[in-house]
């Protein structure tokens, strides 16, 4: 007998609605079928509205292959770009950029805070640089960047915009035109709910531009300009669709715009807050420093003497799958996400979970409290108008 898997509880991959997996196992479509053709079409034309886009391209990868192909048709070898880093996946831009010869210039900060808007314009002032990169939601650190503000700087100073969306789109709010965002590079196991596999890019009429004034650029899969006739008009080829995938995604585009965009972001937030105020409960605090908290994940400290591998483990015995941490916390800290169709049922039985391990390894709990406080929080604040979810 197959072993019940535990519930997800990661920042990625989430789990997946039942529509959504539905739609994923249907029969798998040829990829020139005039069916799937106007689902590929109407997933491209839910998701230009979902980021007030101009162009969307959504084809086999991931996120990392949609921070490459980015920089691959927006930077040139030898030009200089700026990377606002809040952590591991901000970095990640770096490391690209260096594999492609472009000159980065990283702004850090602590782990769980800001770089300074004003840091941020120093650099801008400084140089001419081709391009910026801020993650909005760095998922290793918790941080929610100030990706409106960032945009003002970035239309001041005449710099193309890039945003890393993967750990925020379809969870928090990305409008492009509102914004002063060029591109956004996203995915679609998060916030969006459906299985890996798919690297999704939006961009306007300027990164478009930016692209033909490239010229030839080091990538044929990576180039924008093969994918856009087909992006315009999915019957024609380049390289064969993950078809099952963008059926899926077509799915959760369409349960998106009908919760909402305005509901869906309050419940991320509201869902964000619950869950931290469980936390609260049980005497954890988080990474993040609180200005930054992000609505899609908590990165929390552990208590002293409670050792990483066995609390998660602690976890899974109670039926919940969580992350450990990145980079100069992995060990420090744990990862809780709860974003895409994760409601207060989950966050319950999460910090059940929470609560039970840490009690196993010696911690005095209030059993609980950390559910009491969640709930207090959660009814404490009126859904938004319209809210289509099921949790409240």
């Amino acid at each position: 007998m197959t072993k019940k898997a535990p519930l997800v509880m990661i920042p990625g991959p989430t789990p997946v609605a039942e529509p959504v997996r539905q739609a994923m196992a249907v029969q798998t479509y040829g990829h020139n079928y005039s069916g799937f053709v106007e689902i590929y079409r109407e997933c491209l034309n839910g998701l230009k509205t979902i980021f007030q886009a101009d162009h969307m391209v959504v084809i086999g990868g991931s996120g990392t292959l949609a921070m490459e192909m980015t920089l691959i048709n927006t930077v040139k070898a030898g030009q200089d770009l700026l990377v606002v880093s809040h952590g591991a996946f901000g970095d990640r831009f770096a490391a690209i950029a260096k594999v492609l010869g472009i000159n980065a210039d990283v702004l850090s900060c602590p782990p769980g805070s800001r770089v300074p808007l004003a840091e941020i314009e120093k650099a801008l002032a400084s140089k001419r640089y081709a391009a910026l990169t801020l993650t909005h939601v760095d998922t290793s650190t918790g941080v929610l960047a100030q990706a409106k503000e960032v945009g003002e700087l970035a239309k001041k100073y005449d710099v193309l915009y890039i945003l890393d969306g993967v750990c925020a789109s379809a969870g928090v709010p990305e409008p492009m035109k509102e914004y002063g965002i060029d591109v956004i590079v996203t995915t679609c196991q998060k916030a969006f709910g459906t299985p890996p596999g798919l690297t999704m890019i939006a961009f306007n009429e300027k990164a478009a531009a930016r692209r033909d004034e490239l010229g030839t650029v080091p990538g044929y899969y990576t180039d924008w300009k093969n994918w856009m006739p087909i992006m315009e008009n999915p019957s024609l080829y380049i390289s064969t669709p993950p078809v099952n995938h963008i059926v899926a995604l077509n799915e959760a585009v369409k349960l998106i715009l009908a919760e909402g965009l305005a509901a869906r972001y309050a419940r991320h937030e509201r869902i964000g807050r619950s869950f931290r105020a469980g936390l609260a409960a049980l005497g954890l605090e988080t990474v993040t420093e609180k200005e930054a908290l992000a609505p899609t994940l908590s990165v929390v400290k552990y208590p002293p003497n409670v050792d990483d591998a066995a609390f998660r483990a602690k976890v899974e015995e109670n039926g919940v799958f969580i992350a450990g941490a990145l980079g100069p916390l992995k060990g420090k800290a744990f990862r809780v996400g709860h974003m895409g169709i994760i409601g207060m049922d989950e966050i319950a039985i999460t910090l059940t979970a929470i609560e039970r391990a840490l009690a196993a390894l010696g911690v005095k709990v209030t059993p609980g409290a950390a559910v009491g406080a969640a709930w207090q929080e959660w009814d404490s604040v009126r859904p938004a108008q319209g809210c289509a979810c099921c949790c409240g």
